[in-house]
């Protein structure tokens, strides 16, 4: 039996860091590499807030080799059910990046940073990270 998808909201965000770069003198060969760290997740209660929230320190990178790379480091606050919050923190302290929480947090960076990441390779010319989907024609029979 698959399990439950865990519901997880962005409540909040802030980027803390964002820097891109691109070699133009760059001739080799193009390798990619995408890595996302998380610094810290813990539990968050704003003055403002109902209720606790998950606060994520997160690093988004994108490596090109020699040809470049995009950084993109921020703080997001999740809101999640008190037992994914706790399920959270005590992932991230055993290290346990492939449970389905940890997957759902590591979703939420990606769709979250790629939206800028996507800016800023557009900006420094680099290949875009993920590929997009594209239509084509499909054959007419009548």
């Amino acid at each position: 039996m698959a399990e439950k998808t865990k519901t997880m909201n962005i409540v909040g965000s802030n980027l803390t860091k964002v820097s891109g770069e691109r070699n133009p003198d760059f001739k080799g060969k193009l390798e990619l590499n995408t890595n996302i760290n998380l610094r810290s997740v813990e539990k968050f209660k704003s003055s403002q807030a109902k209720q606790e929230v998950l606060k994520v320190d997160y690093q988004f990178e994108i490596k090109y080799g020699e040809l470049g790379g995009v950084s993109i480091e921020g703080i997001l606050f999740i809101s999640a059910d008190p037992k994914t919050i706790k399920e959270a923190i005590k992932d991230k302290a055993d290290n346990n990046y492939n449970s389905p929480t940890q997957m759902a947090i590591m979703n939420i960076i990606i769709q979250k940073s790629s939206i800028k990441a996507f800016e800023i390779e557009e900006e420094l010319g680099l290949p875009i990270h993920i590929r997009l989907p594209t239509l084509q024609a499909s054959e007419n029979k009548n």
